[in-house]
C-alpha cells in the first residue's frame, strides 16, 4: 500500500510539472529561434515558400494531368445518340398507284430516324501523341515562368537585409559616441564637484548624450519596422536579436561569371514548346482512319427504299479522312512559329545585353565606392585622433564643451559615412552576384 501511494504521488507531481516543463522547453526554443542567425540564402528559400504565388505550382501540374487524361480519353470510341426527322417536297416513286401493277413503290415525303453513331479512331496521324508533347512542354514553360516570378523576391530580401544592417551599424556607432561622452561627463562631474568646471559645460555634454539616446530610439524604431516587414515576407518571426548574415567571400574582383538565370531556361522551354506545336501541325496534315458503326430505327427503312415501314437497321465500315489541300495553311502556320522563335531569340539577346550593361555599371560603381572607402578610412583615423586630443583638452580646460561636442559629431559623421559606403559596397556585390544568378 505504501508503494502504491508513493507511485501515485510521483504521478501527481509529474502531472503538475509537465505543463511547466513544456512551457520552459517552448520558451527556450522560441528564445533560441529569435537569437539564431539568418543567412541570406535561407531568407530566399523562406520567402519563396511563403509567397502566395508558390501555391500555383501544384495547380500547374494538376491542370497538365487533367489535360493528359482528356487526351487519353480521346482515344476511346465515341458514341452519339442521333435523332433526325425531315419532310421533303418529293421522293422516289416507282410504278403506278394501281394495286394490280407488278411494281409499285411510293416512298413517303416524311422520314424519321433515331440511331447510335459509333466512331473509333484507328490512326489519327499521331495528333494525340503530339498534343501530349505540347502539354508537357507547356507545363515546363509555366513552371519556369513561376520561378522567374519568384526570383524577384530576392531583390526585396536584399533591400531589407542591407537596410537593417546599415541601421544596426549606425546604432552601434551612436553607442560608441555615447560611451565617449559618458566617460567625459564622469570626468567633468569630478571637476564640477571640485568647483573647477562650470555647470553649463557639464550640461552641454549631458544634452548631447540625451540627443544620441533619442537618435538610438529612432533608429531602433526603423530597425523594428524593417524586421517586421522582413518577417512577414519570410513567414517567420525575425526578432531583434536575430543576426542577419550576408554570404562571405563570394565576390572576387575581376571574376568572370557566366549567366545562370531562370529566364534563360524559360527562353529554351518557350522555343521547345513552339517546336512541339510544329509537330501538331504535321500530325494534323496526315490521313485519319477510323471505324464507324450506326444502328437504330427508321421510317421508312433508310437502307431499303422499297421498304416504307418502320424498321431497324444497321451499317458499319471504315472511314478515311485526308485533307489533301489546305491552301498552304499549314506552311503559313509553320512560318508563323519560326517568326515567334526569332522573337524569343530577340528577347534572349535583349536580356543578356541588359545584364552586360548592368555588369559594367556595377563594376564602375564598385571601383568608385572602394575609392571613397579608402578616403573614408583616412578621415575616420584623423577624426578619431583629433577626438582623443579634444577629450584631453576638454579635461584640461583648453577647449569648452561646444568644441568637444562638435568634434564628437564630426567623428561620428565620418564613421557613419564609412559604414554607409561599406554597406553600399556589399549591396553592389550582392546585386552583382544576383544579377548573374549566383545568389
Amino acid at each position: 500500500m505504501k508503494s502504491k501511494k508513493t507511485s501515485s504521488a510521483k504521478s501527481s507531481i509529474g502531472k503538475i510539472l509537465l505543463p511547466f516543463l513544456v512551457f520552459w522547453i517552448g520558451t527556450a526554443t522560441l528564445t533560441y529561434a529569435q537569437r539564431s542567425s539568418l543567412q541570406l540564402e535561407d531568407a530566399y528559400t523562406l520567402a519563396n515558400a511563403n509567397y502566395p504565388l508558390i501555391k500555383d505550382e501544384p495547380l500547374l501540374q494538376q491542370l497538365t494531368d487533367l489535360n493528359l487524361q482528356i487526351l487519353n480519353r480521346k482515344r476511346l470510341p465515341t458514341i452519339d445518340l442521333v435523332g433526325l426527322g425531315q419532310i421533303q417536297s418529293e421522293n422516289v416513286q416507282i410504278g403506278t398507284n394501281d394495286p394490280n401493277s407488278p411494281i409499285s413503290v411510293d416512298v413517303p415525303l416524311e422520314s424519321y430516324r433515331s440511331y447510335l453513331d459509333i466512331n473509333y479512331n484507328l490512326f489519327d496521324g499521331g495528333l494525340i501523341d503530339a498534343s501530349k508533347k505540347t502539354e508537357a512542354s507547356q507545363l515546363r514553360v509555366n513552371q519556369q515562368a513561376l520561378k522567374v516570378s519568384l526570383r524577384n523576391l530576392k531583390d526585396q530580401v536584399n533591400s531589407l537585409f542591407l537596410n537593417i544592417l546599415l541601421l544596426q551599424q549606425q546604432k552601434n556607432l551612436l553607442a560608441i559616441s555615447k560611451e565617449d561622452i559618458s566617460t567625459n561627463i564622469a570626468l567633468l562631474q569630478a571637476g564640477f564637484d571640485n568647483g573647477t568646471i562650470l555647470e553649463s559645460e557639464l550640461a552641454k555634454l549631458k544634452v548631447r548624450k540625451i540627443e544620441l539616446e533619442s537618435e538610438e530610439i529612432s533608429l531602433q524604431g526603423d530597425i523594428d519596422a524593417f524586421l517586421e516587414v522582413l518577417g512577414k515576407l519570410l513567414g517567420v518571426p525575425v526578432g531583434k536579436d536575430t543576426v542577419l548574415a550576408l554570404p562571405a567571400s563570394l565576390f572576387q574582383k575581376n571574376m568572370t561569371l557566366s549567366i545562370t538565370r531562370p529566364e534563360q531556361t524559360l527562353f529554351d522551354y518557350q522555343t521547345e514548346l513552339l517546336e512541339t506545336q510544329k509537330g501538331m501541325i504535321n500530325a494534323d496534315r496526315l490521313p485519319k482512319i477510323a471505324l464507324f458503326a450506326q444502328g437504330g430505327v427508321g421510317y421508312p427503312n433508310p437502307l431499303n427504299f422499297a421498304d416504307v415501314s418502320t424498321t431497324t437497321y444497321g451499317l458499319g465500315g471504315l472511314r478515311l479522312n485526308w485533307n489533301i489541300l489546305d491552301w498552304g495553311i499549314a506552311r503559313k502556320e509553320k512560318n508563323k512559329i519560326e517568326v515567334q522563335k526569332q522573337q524569343i531569340e530577340v528577347d534572349r539577346a535583349v536580356f543578356e545585353f541588359d545584364i552586360q550593361q548592368n555588369e559594367r555599371e556595377s563594376l564602375q560603381k564598385l571601383n568608385a565606392i572602394e575609392a571613397q572607402i579608402e578616403k573614408d578610412e583616412q578621415i575616420v583615423a584623423l577624426q578619431s585622433e583629433i577626438l582623443k586630443q579634444s577629450a584631453v583638452q576638454l579635461q584640461e580646460g583648453v577647449i569648452n564643451s561646444n568644441d568637444y561636442v562638435l568634434q564628437v559629431n564630426a567623428e561620428l559623421s565620418a564613421r557613419q559615412q564609412l559604414e554607409l559606403h561599406l554597406i553600399q559596397k556589399q549591396k553592389i556585390q550582392i546585386e552583382y552576384l544576383t544579377l548573374f544568378g549566383k545568389l
